[in-house]
This record gives C-alpha cells, sequence and structure tokens, in this order.
C-alpha cells in the first residue's frame, strides 16, 4: 500500500495530470511521505484486508516509528535530546527492538526531515475533513482522492488552497 497501490507509484503515474510543469517537476516530502503513509491506514479503515487485525497492528506499528521519528527528530535538532536518548525513546516509547532504535536515532541525527511521514498524514487526514465538510452531500472519499492526486505533490498548504480555495487558512 505505501510503496506501489495506492501509494508512491500512484501518486506518480497522477503526477502526469498536474496542472503546472512546475508540480510535475517537484514534489516536497510532506505529500509524497504523507500520501503514502496516509494510505496504509486509509486502507485498512475502508475495509482493506476485511478487519485482519494483523494487518491493522503492522499498520499502527509503522505508524508508531513515524511519530516517534517526528519527536526525536525534533528533540535531537533543538538539543533537548541526546542520540542515546533517542535510541531509549525509540525503545521505550516506540516499541523498537534495539538494533531498530539505534537505526532510526543514527538517521534523525542527519535526517530531521524524516518527520515528513507523520505531519503529511496529518495535514492530509486534515484537509480531507475539511474538504468533505465543504462538500457536504456530495463529498466522496474517491472524489477527495482524485482532486488531491491531480495536484501534483507540492506541499499539501498549497493542496488545501486548490481544493478549498484561496481563503483557506494555511497549515
Amino acid at each position: 500500500m505505501h510503496e506501489v497501490y495506492p501509494g508512491h507509484y500512484t501518486q506518480f503515474v497522477w503526477n502526469a495530470r498536474a496542472p503546472t510543469k512546475v508540480r510535475k517537476l517537484l514534489g516536497c516530502g510532506t505529500n509524497a511521505e504523507g500520501w503514502a503513509h496516509y494510505t496504509e491506514q486509509m486502507m485498512l479503515d475502508e475495509g482493506y484486508g476485511k478487519g485482519d487485525l494483523k494487518l491493522r497492528l503492522g499498520q499502527l506499528q509503522d505508524a508508531l516509528l513515524r511519530n516517534a521519528r517526528f519527536i526525536a527528530g525534533i528533540q535531537m535538532h533543538t538539543g533537548k535530546m541526546t542520540v542515546e536518548e533517542a535510541v531509549e525513546f525509540f525503545v521505550k516509547e516506540g516499541y523498537q527492538v534495539r538494533p531498530v532504535a539505534e537505526k532510526e536515532a543514527k538517521r534523525g541525527t542527519s535526517d530531521p526531515t524524516y518527520l515528513v511521514y507523520t505531519l503529511g498524514k496529518l495535514e492530509i487526514l486534515k484537509l480531507r475533513e475539511d474538504y468533505k465538510q465543504m462538500k457536504g452531500g456530495k463529498y466522496t472519499l474517491q472524489g477527495f482522492h482524485d482532486a488531491f492526486l491531480q495536484q501534483g505533490y507540492p506541499p499539501v498548504k498549497i493542496v488545501r488552497r486548490a481544493l478549498l480555495g484561496n481563503d483557506s487558512p494555511v497549515l
């Protein structure tokens, strides 16, 4: 779901329909990774796997890792967490085994933007809710996805303005 359908591959296929050359050529991590992360949850919410709890547990475990990245990345790069504290955070709060925790903490030292998965997913979920409210009885999940994907993958705040209008607050 994350890498192919309806994740990255699907989004990049839709990119050909982006409204401008700039949107076809430039992308934003919060949109691309956020979309792929969003689709993992959305597919299960919509019935994929017919309620298989193993699938849901796997999705939640991946989401928890990405949530831990969000916190550790910010904390390490603002000097509020050491690498060893990040390792312990991944183990205790992220429920990761120590080798994974060490790898994730090390990655966070050079990539503070590995928080884009969670940030993008949260932005997309908020946009979906606002879009649903705007559309009212005409809302469909497919309609939201089509409208979202048609924009390419610029920052989600740009997609928000395209879908909701220029007076939409930028998050």
